[in-house]
């Protein structure tokens, strides 16, 4: 009888099944583009590439959860679509950051030249994606859904995740059937492409110029993650959310696009609802229910961390003192306010490096209260090796979203699309701290979904 090498929801596999899947999961790769360009090492002729980290097997995740993530997306695209057509509030809750924040700034004096010269085009398009945890802490006895954060722009992942799906449901068929990740494909590529073509069709029915129109892609140049961009391919943004692409013709670049009549995906407004200070500002009272309805609005609300901006209110003084403390700060984490993961601080080490900052910079970060996800078991294959162990899942939802703004004051909107497209998901090896797929911490994984 051949030997069990590991156990995986309940079930024995041996080397020989390991081996083959593995194998089937680098020919599916291959086959199917889903690597990494290794940019760095491109010549004239060729360029290297390397899979994307990929599980080995589905990763079980509670049905329960994974619905309520879905059901969700609607509400916070609700919620996102009026915020980012509230320019007044949006200035209030990130004005703290002029002057010493660099994006922001940047940012936000394009759009003043847009308000300026008049706004031409008032319609919206936007693709989002809101990441989720479990959290359980010792006390709690059932497991809850924590929103980890809300991506407004260059949302990346959705093709890896389809993928992904379709890969573990080929294995399942041809190499492990028992393995079968228990729930449709991830159609995300299709709804995003869906969305770009509705925001075509609206800008060609008023268009007067007789001219030809496209969709135009941003993108950055050597670019590593192409594997996620060229399946869709209006203005579509995969570049411009960091500050080094705002030099001179960076800013003049952008502020050409945001001035035109093209419509944005997204626009400038949209883009800063991204920020960490807008994702805390929303935790306090009556930000949400400005917004949405009292049961849309409770439903979001279920999902925050308690978090608070290192600002010199008495929330946020009360902040610094947990921050520099090593002690009190070992269940936090220090995020700055780029959108997206990386860049954070954990833990203990969030004392050193903001005693290493000046103390004018420290409202730059926003101090969150770490979930706890947990316990899991996965398989999965990381860049150097497999593992087989202890792990951590995040799940994303994507939305599609298409709006038109109708005044420039409040949140009045009139929504002409709020849909879900699908989902990403994504596992790391427990007491690995960043979630970064493409920096090799974790993998693109399929939920294996249990009640």
């Amino acid at each position: 009888m051949a030997e069990t090498v590991i156990k995986h929801d309940g079930r024995d596999y041996t080397e020989d099944q390991l081996y083959y899947l593995t194998n089937g999961i680098k020919d599916y790769q291959i086959v199917h583009g889903s690597h990494l360009k290794g940019v760095q090492f491109e010549t004239a002729s060729s360029v290297p590439s390397r899979p994307a980290g990929a599980s080995m097997l589905p990763t079980l995740f509670p049905r329960s959860s994974f619905q309520e993530a879905c059901e969700l997306q609607q509400a916070f695209n609700e919620l996102y679509m009026r915020v980012a057509s509230d320019p007044e509030w949006l200035y209030s809750t990130l004005e703290p950051l002029m002057d010493h924040d660099d994006l922001f700034t940047t940012l936000w004096e394009i759009c003043a030249k847009v308000r300026d010269a008049g706004v031409v085009q008032h319609t919206v398009c936007a693709i989002f994606r809101s990441d989720y945890m479990l959290h359980q802490t010792p006390n709690d006895e059932e497991v809850s859904l924590k929103q980890v954060e809300m991506n407004t722009f260059s949302c990346a992942g959705a093709c890896h995740a389809d993928r992904i799906a379709a890969m573990h449901h080929h294995l399942a068929k041809v190499k492990a059937p028992e393995a079968s990740p228990n729930m449709g494909l991830s159609k995300n590529t299709k709804v995003i492409v869906n969305l770009l073509k509705a925001a075509y069709e609206t800008y060609e029915a008023a268009a007067t110029s007789g001219r030809a129109n496209c969709v135009l892609m941003t993108v950055q140049p050597f670019n590593f993650n192409i594997a996620d961009e060229r399946p869709i391919d209006v203005v579509y943004h995969r570049a411009g959310y960091e500050i080094e692409e705002y030099d001179e013709p960076g800013k003049e670049t952008r502020l050409r696009l945001e001035m035109s009549r093209a419509i944005k995906c997204p626009d400038i407004l949209t883009h800063l609802t991204g920020f960490k200070s807008v994702q805390q500002a929303l935790t306090q009272s009556g930000a949400v229910e400005r917004c949405l309805p009292p049961d849309k609005a409770a439903m979001v609300r279920r999902t925050f961390m308690p978090m608070q901006i290192l600002d010199t209110t008495i929330p946020g003084l009360e902040a610094r003192k947990t921050a520099l403390d090593p002690k009190r700060a070992a269940n936090y984490v220090l995020k700055p306010n780029l959108e997206g993961g990386g860049h954070n601080i954990y833990r203990s080490n969030i004392a050193g490096f903001l005693s290493s900052r000046p103390r004018e910079e420290w409202h730059k970060y926003v101090l969150v209260r770490l979930i706890e996800p947990p316990p899991s078991t996965g398989t999965i294959m990381m860049p150097e090796a497999l593992y087989h162990g202890a792990v951590v899942s995040e799940l994303g939802v994507l939305g599609t979203c298409l709006w038109q703004r109708r005044s420039r004051a409040g949140s009045e909107v009139e929504i002409k699309q709020n849909k879900i497209a699908g989902w990403t998901f994504k596992t790391k090896p427990m007491g690995i701290d960043e979630m970064s797929v493409v920096k090799g911490y974790g993998v693109f994984d399929c939920p294996l979904l249990v009640d």
